[in-house]
């Protein structure tokens, strides 16, 4: 027998050879092995995805909504997997509007139907569903320069008719025409507003940005943009202008537009969300007005700094 220091250097290179040809096949035999599982569970994913079919359904809310509702669409379609909601965003008479065409079904805005609109419905033996959801508080706001920290509403009703506080000159910043907002604040002081210092167009946070950066620049937005503090984004909006508080006359408490003034009812520009839903009962619009109205909804509108409708109930077991 040849020991391996006997074996011609020749045949131990052949043999060496041949051992590393071995190993490097087997290296790229298992890569193959592997690439082919990955290629089949991606396909297999793929297939899957390709075969979902999703329910879908349109909504539309008012642009002083659209961060509220959203918040609602990421948490019910991460419950409801193969269920997607598609938001548009218009202002709230168009929402109406489209409503009652029956262009879209199911509407989350602040106002409810008029008395010839309701007549409208009766007469043409409609089923439209109005729900209230939960509160909010429409909040004042100015750059940090802002001379007051507190507002009259009769000052406010000066400023929305005039554009003038003691003397001076300021902006007012709102939504689009026919908004939830303009729309509040009309019916509100009785009276629509002078057109030459409000300036309508564009969401929340362009408001926001447009106080941001003039002095004299007040505007009047949803509280939701406010009160999330978990979100950074938020708290950078917080910190970068002034919530102006509202006080019923000069000699009384300033109040802010936040959960618990709006629970106390202490705060005057207090604002409903609410759902018009022309959706049949077992419809798709139906079925995601109800994730607001039930314990699960309200409970989220609590989490995000606004006031439910109704006030989720919490049970409490007492052991000795």
């Amino acid at each position: 027998m040849l020991s391996e220091d006997t074996v011609p250097g020749s045949l131990k290179e052949i043999c060496n050879s041949y051992s590393k040809l071995n190993t490097v096949f087997k290296y790229l035999f298992f890569s193959f092995v592997c690439l082919l599982a990955i290629s089949c569970s991606n396909s297999k994913e793929n297939k899957t995805d390709a075969q979902t079919v999703y329910d879908t359904v349109t909504v539309l809310c008012d642009p002083s909504w659209e961060n509220s509702i959203r918040t609602f669409i990421k948490t019910y379609e991460g419950l409801n997997p193969t269920r997607k909601v598609v938001l548009i965003v218009k202002p709230e008479s168009q929402c109406i509007t489209d409503l009652m065409n029956s262009t879209f079904r199911t509407v989350f805005v602040s106002r409810d139907l008029t008395p010839k609109e309701k007549d409208l419905v009766i007469n043409n033996r409609w089923q439209i569903e109005s729900d209230t959801l939960c509160y909010d508080g429409l909040a004042w706001i100015g750059p940090k320069s802002f001379p007051k920290d507190s507002l009259t509403v009769a000052q406010i009703k000066e400023l929305f008719q005039t554009g003038l506080l003691d003397g001076v000159s300021y902006t007012i910043q709102l939504n689009g025409a026919g908004s939830s907002v303009a729309n509040y604040l009309t019916n509100y002081f009785g009276v629509p507003p002078s057109t030459k210092h409000i300036y309508t167009g564009g969401d929340d946070v362009a408001i926001i940005k447009s106080v941001q950066s003039r002095s004299t620049a007040l505007a009047c937005i949803s509280s939701s943009w406010l009160v999330n503090l978990e979100d950074k984004q938020h708290r950078e909006y917080l910190s970068s202008i002034k919530i102006i508080k509202i006080s019923a006359t000069a000699q009384s408490q300033a109040y802010s537009p936040f959960q618990n003034d709006l629970a106390l009812g202490t705060y005057p520009f207090k604002r409903v969300l609410r759902v018009l839903n022309r959706d049949s009962s077992t419809g798709l619009g139906t079925a995601f007005a109800s994730f607001f109205i039930h314990n699960r909804g309200q409970r989220l509108f609590l989490k995000e700094g606004l006031l439910p409708y109704k006030i989720p109930a919490r049970e409490i077991e007492f052991k000795n």
